[in-house]
């Protein structure tokens, strides 16, 4: 019996000692973030709460981006003539001053011709009036000496104010040749040197014509070809500035009495998919397309950097007025919204340092809020200055969170 004793002591003592099972770590919350309260001072943290604001109502159409009929420039020659050559083509940006085009000017070559002869009929003119001049100062010499008699000065003065206003005439018919000439486009220098070339003959340049951009823009149409005979009644260029444009947007009848003019507008065109264009409503029309009960409403679009461009499609939201005594919705600024992975997400102030991230369902903006349509639980804290940062440090920490596994 001693030694079975001994020997169960012997098998207890040799056993080892019994390990309490340890409980796993419980992992962090990967929707969260922790911000110490010397970053948040740094970058100037700020929180706002969900405000309740009246339900904004998007009226959406397609439509098509055209210009503004009022800034585009219809360019048509100033007169009859041959079309010598053009200096631009469709899609060509000018600006104010620069040349277009160039014609043989048929009404400028006579009106030079007209204005070299009146030149030479002037100075026939003064010619004849300094001698009736000369005559009648002859003849009222004569006169003191009772040489003539005094009906014979007479003559002699209404010769001379005969050939006064014969010069005066000239020089009137010679003014109206001028401002013809300033029309087609000659400079105050050229006329000048026609005046000094009255010996021999003009170069055949003389009479053509270069028409220059009356304003800055887009070429957008170009008709004829060098050769050509044009005229006035045709149009060659037409030229539109495109730091403006618009667009027609259809309004069904039901939505008229929702929008007016200064209704604001949203454009979005798939060229630039991830920027609002914004621009107004300038104009309704007062008349009912009677097939499809629609109003065409115009929207006047900024478009400072031409990104814009005639033809593109695009798609309008108008800001409807809601009637009043509509529910109230959830809205937050728009400076608490950052897009994670691509969904839109803020992120709510649980206590000093510790963040948490939201996805939410974003509805239509208004101003610098914009409504909730899910997502968050109530009256919670979100982070607008600052949620960038809390941006970069959750994924910087999911990253990291990443790498470890």
């Amino acid at each position: 019996m001693i030694f079975i004793a001994a020997v169960l002591a012997l098998v207890a003592c040799s056993r080892a000692p019994e390990q309490k099972p340890v409980k796993p770590t419980s992992k962090p919350d990967p929707d969260t973030v922790t911000i110490s309260a010397e970053t948040q001072a740094r970058f100037g943290f700020a929180v706002a709460r969900p405000q309740r604001i009246t339900p904004v109502r998007l009226i959406e159409a397609t439509a098509a981006i055209a210009p503004d009929p009022a800034r585009v420039a219809h360019i048509a020659p100033l007169a009859k003539g041959r079309l010598e050559r053009v200096h631009v083509q469709v899609g060509d940006s000018v600006n104010q001053g620069t040349p277009l085009f160039e014609y043989d000017n048929i009404e400028l070559g006579e009106a030079i011709g007209d204005y070299r002869s009146e030149l030479a009929e002037l100075r026939k003119d003064r010619a004849h009036l300094e001698h009736a001049q000369r005559t009648l100062e002859r003849g009222r010499l004569l006169l003191e000496k009772e040489a003539v008699a005094a009906k014979e000065v007479h003559i002699r003065e209404a010769e001379y104010r005969a050939a006064e206003a014969t010069v005066e005439n000239r020089n009137a018919r010679i003014a109206r040749i001028q401002e013809k000439l300033v029309r087609f486009g000659m400079t105050t220098q050229q006329i000048e040197d026609l005046a000094s070339r009255q010996e021999g003959g003009l170069p055949p340049e003389t009479s053509h014509t270069m028409v220059r951009a009356p304003i800055a823009g887009v070429v957008i149409e170009r008709e004829g070809a060098p050769g050509e005979v044009v005229g006035s009644e045709k149009q060659l260029l037409a030229l539109a500035d495109l730091s403006n444009v618009w667009t027609l947007v259809d309004i069904y009848e039901k939505d008229l009495g929702q929008v007016r003019r200064g209704t604001p507008a949203e454009i979005n065109v798939e060229a630039y998919p991830g920027e609002t264009f914004r621009g107004t409503i300038s104009y309704i029309s007062d008349l009912l397309d009677p097939d499809t009960r629609t109003a065409k409403a115009r929207v006047e679009i900024p478009n400072p950097q031409r990104k814009l461009k005639l033809g593109m499609f695009a798609t309008v939201r108008l800001r409807a007025r809601v009637a009043d005594g509509a529910a109230t919705v959830t809205a937050i600024p728009l400076a608490a919204i950052q897009q994670i992975d691509g969904q839109p997400s803020v992120f709510v102030k649980l206590d000093a340092v510790r963040f948490a991230r939201r996805r939410v369902k974003l509805g239509p903006a208004s101003g610098d809020l914009v409504e909730i349509a899910e997502g968050l639980k109530g009256d919670e804290q979100l982070v607008t200055t600052g949620s960038f940062t809390l941006k970069s440090e959750f994924l910087k920490e999911q990253l990291a969170q990443g790498q470890g596994q």
